[in-house]
């Protein structure tokens, strides 16, 4: 599979995970995706960058703060090699899929999903990077 392929393919995933609020996709596919961020070498720091701003607008809704995490994706993206790739590859989609909508709460209901997924891809990424899964 090209770079691509699997981007539209990770992109395909991530939108049906946010649109849907499909939680067993979201479960299954955050176990992959925490191993494999992993494998490719990003780093905790990294990652707790992007979640530390997720996790604030969680608490306040800031749509613009959300539009403005792809250029900080794209930042790690360049920094962080592979991982830092895949990250932006699975995340970018899900800021996108917020944003197929113009109504407010619809937005806040697709975000709190993305926030849910990247929780999920952070706390199996933690997993696999102390030792677990062996």
């Amino acid at each position: 599979m090209t770079q691509k392929q699997q981007q539209t393919s990770i992109g395909g995933l991530v939108e049906k995970i946010v649109c849907d609020g499909d939680y067993e996709l979201l479960v299954s596919k955050s176990d992959e995706w925490g191993a494999e961020l992993k494998r490719q070498g990003l780093r905790m720091a990294q990652i707790r960058r992007i979640f530390g701003e997720v996790k604030r607008l969680t608490m306040r809704w800031e749509p613009v703060r959300l539009r403005m995490l792809r250029p900080k994706l794209a930042y790690i993206a360049t920094r962080a090699g592979k991982g830092g790739e895949l990250l932006r590859t699975i995340l970018t989609p899900g800021i996108d899929a917020v944003f197929k909508t113009s109504d407010d709460r619809t937005q806040q209901a697709r975000f709190r999903v993305l926030a849910d997924l990247f929780e999920a891809i952070l706390a199996y990424f933690t997993y696999y990077e102390r030792g677990g899964g062996r």
